[in-house]
């Protein structure tokens, strides 16, 4: 059992909590602080996975997430077959594309992590943000001169598919495709039209398999191509792990950084105070003030579920092997035992902890690039529009779905002080 707990938790039925609720999403602080007052780890049912066990605490949460001996991915290593959380049922190409290395234990996710650090390593991000500059300036020169947008479909998503399509390098002439796939990927989170995704899907897969196989034919700048020539003590990706792979590249980042950038504009039009404290010197402000509204909205609320690997007692709660058991990332982030004031946003809080990308071995593969481009989209936003404020935000159409605190769509009027001036 962790240091600091001493008292056994009798909870097993799960709580009768709803994790994808409007309400949750509203006011996250107060949901999750009641789940810490039942205790660091609790029994919750999640939908098409069942029961799971869950931490509330930061100190719990961490904990889970470096320990990858008791904690696994992979349910052979808990005497269970599959991966935890996906469904018997899952189409094939979907259970292909699960073949990566966010879904691996040691020593197959070391040997993929280095292949994949090494085609990143020779593209330091850092350097890289004068290129992501300038995309986010392309697509906003196609908003200019309009008055009101969605700032989720006409930039935050927009904007990383961009990016991450010329980091891989794929051909500009194919990207309309990506957002069209991504748009369905995204409505795939409304009830049935989940089904549209399943027949999506080997259309996806397919391109992505052509591009793989023209970067074998004909190398070019991208990291599909690095990744085709990388080799790690003479070990290289097989075919459905280099496919599956590209696809993680490809669509798990930049769903999760669109979500960055428009909660972040949520958070700093709703704490003036604070958006004028960073935009009265965004150049030294940003890049701490990134980390705070990371941590603040939480995007990605819940890391996917593991497997106990045995039996045990967590955090005084006794666990059984091969039961399911998932990191409430925001509640940690949330957990005044380590953040001052947790459900204020504080744009120059330091230390700032967070654990918006993970910790331990599984840490996020793109937590540079994904910290980059919400610097970089935010500071061309508000340099252009510094006046933005959002349409309707006593209206805000939360995403219904648990793990993940998004807007399906955010209306912004982009030169307010111009228009009531003007009124």
């Amino acid at each position: 059992m962790a240091a600091g707990y001493q008292k056994s938790y009798s909870l097993r039925a799960p709580l009768r909590v709803d994790l994808q609720s409007r309400a949750s999403k509203q006011d996250p602080y107060s949901f999750f602080a009641g789940l810490r007052e039942k205790g660091p780890v609790v029994p919750l049912k999640l939908p098409f996975v069942g029961k799971v066990w869950a931490t509330t605490t930061y100190e719990a949460t961490a904990a889970m997430l470096k320990d990858n001996a008791l904690f696994v991915q992979e349910g052979r290593h808990a005497g269970k077959s599959g991966v935890a959380g996906l469904s018997w049922w899952m189409p094939h190409a979907i259970k292909v594309l699960s073949n990566n290395m966010l879904l691996k234990d040691e020593p197959d996710h070391r040997r993929l992590r280095k292949l994949v650090d090494q085609a990143f390593q020779r593209r330091l991000v850092r350097d890289m943000r004068a290129e992501i500059e300038g995309l986010a300036d392309r697509i906003l020169d196609d908003i200019d001169g309009r008055d009101e947008i969605d700032l989720v479909g006409s930039y935050a998503r927009r904007f990383p598919l961009e990016v991450i399509c010329w980091l891989l390098g794929l051909p500009e002439e194919n990207r309309g495709k990506f957002e069209e796939w991504a748009g369905h990927m995204t409505s795939a989170l409304r009830g049935f039209a989940a089904i549209r995704v399943v027949f999506t899907m080997p259309g996806v897969v397919n391109y992505v398999r052509e591009q793989i196989e023209e970067c074998r034919r004909n190398p070019r700048e991208g990291l599909i191509s690095e990744l085709v020539r990388a080799e790690q003590d003479g070990d290289k990706l097989s075919e459905d792990e280099l496919l599956s792979m590209v696809f993680l590249l490809l669509f798990a980042g930049f769903e999760t950084t669109t979500h960055l950038i428009a909660d972040s504009v949520i958070a700093l039009e709703q704490n003036p105070a604070q958006k004028a404290f960073l935009f009265a010197d965004p150049a030294t402000r940003m890049e701490r003030a990134v980390e705070e509204l990371g941590r603040y909205m939480t995007p990605v609320q819940s890391t996917k579920p593991r497997y106990v690997a045995r039996d045990c007692e967590f955090f005084g709660q006794k666990l059984q092997r091969g039961e399911n058991i998932v990191g409430l990332l925001a509640a940690a982030n949330s957990d005044p035992a380590a953040f001052d004031g947790p459900d204020t946003l504080k744009l120059d809080r330091l230390p700032n902890p967070h654990l918006v990308f993970g910790t331990g071995i599984h840490f996020c593969l793109g937590m540079q690039l994904a910290r980059v481009e919400a610097q970089s989209a935010l500071a061309r936003l508000y340099g252009r529009y510094p006046d933005l404020e959002l349409a309707a935000p006593d209206d805000l159409p939360w995403i219904e779905r648990f793990g993940l605190r998004g807007v399906f769509a955010l209306p912004v009027r982009l030169n307010a002080s111009s228009r009531r001036k003007a009124a």
